[in-house]
């Protein structure tokens, strides 16, 4: 048993680790300007479908222009790392300033406990 401790503990530490590389989503983002404060997200429900999170979302745009964008999401486990299989597609949209458009988005396996929304500013 005290021969395995340190086995089972460095196991632990490495499946609690948080995720040090850059994600898929990330590797494959259009160019452009990361949007963190002008496109914002509203969760209006959660469900599940077939053991999956599904979210609804409304997505706001906050800025006093109009902003055309690309978005993606990445999904994450409970210890924050990036999940692989978070669909790369990276979605065209435009907002007018205040205006709000619905999304659903779907987690792409059951371990998935936590998203992120990346917006990319697509304005030349």
């Amino acid at each position: 048993m005290t021969r395995s401790l340190p086995m089972l503990l460095c196991m632990f530490a490495a499946c609690a680790a948080p995720f040090s590389g850059e994600s898929e989503v990330l590797a494959n983002r259009p160019k452009g300007v990361q949007l963190r404060e002008e496109i914002s997200s509203i969760v209006l429900g959660t469900s599940e479908r077939e053991g999956r999170r599904v979210v609804n979302l409304d997505l706001k745009n906050g800025a006093e222009r109009a902003v055309h964008f690309a978005w993606a999401v990445e999904w994450m486990d409970k210890t924050g790392a990036a999940l692989s299989g978070t669909p790369i597609g990276w979605r065209p949209m435009h907002l007018e300033p205040g205006a709000t458009a619905p999304i659903e988005i779907e987690a792409p396996h059951p371990r998935a406990a936590s998203w992120r929304l990346i917006a990319i500013d697509m304005a030349l």
